[in-house]
């Protein structure tokens, strides 16, 4: 027996040396980088936060697809696929910089946005952005200080053909595709795809190619759902696991913690002020709100400018309690005055396991947002909350039911016509809800309607049974 248990080590030890071997050719990855080797981490508050993060890394997709021949799939940023995740990304990353900073070797083609059609139905990686970025502020983001190409005005989309290096920018508003060419672009995402497609992945379709009238190009739902199912998740507030004190005192570095007013308001909410220019106030559900109360509201001279506004909203959160793990910019409003740029809301979400979050305030569904008013951080508001994982999994419905209840909704209740329903997209998160705490995290389908009609907007409904938890009134 001892002897058959030493040759089942052996073989085991060989196996995994192999694996090893193996993944440092494909990934081109030091020994050392391949396993991460766990800690033992302590149960704190802030076990999400990621210190210092680069504002670079927040270019980050909202829908990362492998486009195989008419075959898709949906990448999602899980622990099990992270390495491969954000290899992608990394290596799309630096296509991006060699080809938007490059001065020669490369050439561009244009097409009309139809031109996706072809894309799909051949080897490409489709990074969908969660909103149109404006192209210099996207170079700038990216660190391309001088990017060559002046035609291009936003980007909605970046692919990569992952067999002839070539890449793609899709820009909606101006019905354009811009494609790059060149033996200088490389990559190793073909080597990405081979191992995501060897672990047999769902399969999805996009309902465009079944009709294009009723679905935008965004909409990408699992062909099979029978069997997939998620986890209910719990949360705290990041708050808990701080004192009152604590929170004040990372936001009023430059001051003693005992000059601080203090008081607590009907809701019992925790403010704090320094009595002059700052103050913050501490909600019982975790809401953390900090004002900058001597901002000028009214337009000045001083110049800023979008790149300004990246920059100090990046740099103000991670000096004030950090960005989580997978965060990533969801969206950013302008308002100028005279041609110049008076007011920047830059909003920020961040993904479990790969799903994006949404709180119970559906109002702030972007758990943190900075608000730059001339150059200066008026207001910053954030709603973290620390997930665990529970025990209990949610079967859920197929989408093609979801839509059916929402369209049934819409027309027979609303007596909105089919005809005007466009659904713009349509995608899981996962949804608090509950006074208890722990509160409660549910699978939810967020559908995005679109339409001339008061009731368009987005839809929340419960990816178990299919109940609209929330609709725009």
């Amino acid at each position: 027996m001892k002897l058959e248990r030493i040759k089942s080590a052996v073989l085991f030890c060989l196996v995994l040396i192999s694996i090893v071997l193996t993944t440092q050719i494909w990934l081109n990855m030091p020994i050392e980088g391949i396993f991460i080797i766990s800690k033992k981490t302590e149960e704190t508050s802030n076990f999400l936060l990621t210190p210092n993060v680069e504002k670079a890394s927040f270019l980050k997709p909202n829908k990362l697809i492998i486009n195989n021949n008419g075959n898709h799939t949906l990448l999602l940023n899980k622990t099990e696929v992270s390495m491969i995740y954000e290899r992608i990304l990394e290596d799309t990353k630096n296509m991006l910089i060699a080809a938007l900073g490059a001065t020669e070797g490369i050439e561009i083609e244009k097409y009309e946005c139809d031109y996706i059609q072809k894309l799909r139905a051949g080897q490409t990686i489709e990074l969908q952005l969660p909103f149109p970025y404006d192209y210099k502020l996207f170079t700038y983001i990216l660190g391309v200080e001088s990017p060559k190409w002046q035609g291009i005005e936003h980007i909605d989309a970046v692919l990569v053909g992952y067999y002839n290096n070539n890449l793609y920018l899709v820009d909606k508003e101006n019905n354009y595709i811009f494609e790059f060419k060149s033996k200088f672009l490389k990559s190793n995402v073909r080597a990405m795809v081979d191992m995501i497609y060897n672990s047999k992945p769902y399969s999805y379709i996009f309902l465009s190619e079944v009709d294009q009238e009723r679905y935008s190009d965004n909409v990408l739902i699992p062909v099979n759902i029978a069997d997939h199912s998620m986890w209910k998740l719990s949360a705290y507030p990041e708050s808990y696991g701080y004192t009152p004190e604590s929170i004040a005192a990372a936001f009023f570095k430059d001051k003693d913690p005992s000059t601080l007013r203090s008081i607590i308001d009907s809701e019992g909410n925790i403010v704090y002020t320094d009595g002059e220019k700052q103050g913050i106030r501490i909600s019982k559900t975790g809401l953390i709100e900090y004002v900058n109360y001597q901002t000028k509201l009214e337009s000045n001279n001083s110049k800023f400018t979008l790149f300004d506004a990246v920059n100090i909203a990046t740099n103000f959160v991670n000096s004030n309690l950090g960005f989580p793990k997978d965060s990533y910019i969801s969206s950013i409003e302008q308002e100028t005055v005279n041609n110049e740029l008076y007011r920047c809301l830059i909003r920020y979400n961040y993904r479990y396991e790969g799903i994006p979050i949404i709180n119970d305030d559906i109002n702030m569904d972007n758990p943190i947002e900075v608000e730059i008013v001339n150059g200066e951080v008026k207001r910053y508001r954030r709603i973290v909350k620390n997930i665990r994982i529970t025990e209990e999994e949610k079967i859920l419905k197929n989408p093609l039911e979801i839509i059916d209840i929402l369209l049934m909704r819409l027309n027979h209740y609303k007596n909105i016509d089919m005809k005007d329903i466009r659904i713009e997209d349509m995608y899981m998160s996962y949804l608090e809800y509950g006074i208890d705490i722990p509160t409660s995290m549910i699978p939810v389908w967020v559908v995005e309607i679109e339409g001339d009609f008061k009731d368009a907007g987005k839809y929340i409904l419960n990816a178990e049974s299919g109940v609209i938890l929330y609709e725009p009134y």
